[in-house]
């Protein structure tokens, strides 16, 4: 990783946390993490940060922490991030459904059940991870649209706080665009040492 010289010297002022490569990632994160990063440099961001903070070394708290999870089951922790990220896959049964009833045990969320003619699937409950179409036989269960729910706002800490939803189905130029939002509406309106969270809920904008 580059770093660009500030304040605080040659130290990053943001991680990038990334879960590693597994059998239920449904997302090319090495390709976006890259982007994300360029995002990063190319936004001048450690030196911009830096200018704003007084200590030799950054605290944990002070810097700004990215994470991207290749399927819902997070495990980079996205929702307790400033920007996260995680793979979706929306799955969709398409005629050939023989109603076996393999999706219904592969779904842990409950969201699918067997209608007259074939499985259906509760979007209200379904975490679009894909499972289900793994399982399928026939392969009438088929991931119709991939791409990527984005979070903001996460921490931990005195004041913890989940991560709100920004975007539910993004394309990779998409999560582009929102990072950079999110860098200007933090540099630009973030008090020193204050997270991003902490940002949205006292200014009450969220990135456009």
């Amino acid at each position: 990783m580059k770093y660009a010289q500030g304040k605080v010297g040659r130290i990053s002022l943001f991680i990038i946390n990334k879960c590693k490569a597994c059998p239920n990632r449904v997302a090319d994160l090495e390709r976006l993490e890259n982007k994300l990063q360029q995002v990063m440099m190319d936004r001048d961001f450690n030196t911009r940060l830096g200018a704003k903070l007084d200590k030799g070394r950054p605290l944990h708290h002070q810097m700004f922490h990215l994470a991207l999870a290749g399927c819902p089951n997070s495990c980079s922790q996205p929702q307790i991030k400033d920007f996260g990220v995680q793979g979706q896959a929306r799955p969709e049964v398409g005629e050939s459904c023989d109603k076996c009833g393999a999706c219904i045990e592969a779904c842990m969320e409950a969201a699918i059940s067997i209608g007259e003619d074939k499985a259906s699937i509760d979007r209200n409950l379904c975490l679009n991870c894909g499972q289900c179409s793994r399982a399928c036989p026939t392969g009438a269960l088929q991931i119709g649209r991939a791409g990527y729910r984005v979070l903001v706002g996460g921490k931990l800490g005195r004041h913890p706080r989940l991560a709100s939803e920004l975007l539910a189905m993004a394309t990779e130029n998409q999560v582009v665009e929102a990072l950079e939002h999110c860098v200007e509406l933090f540099i630009n309106e973030g008090r020193p040492g204050e997270r991003f969270g902490s940002v949205i809920e006292r200014t009450a904008k969220m990135p456009s």
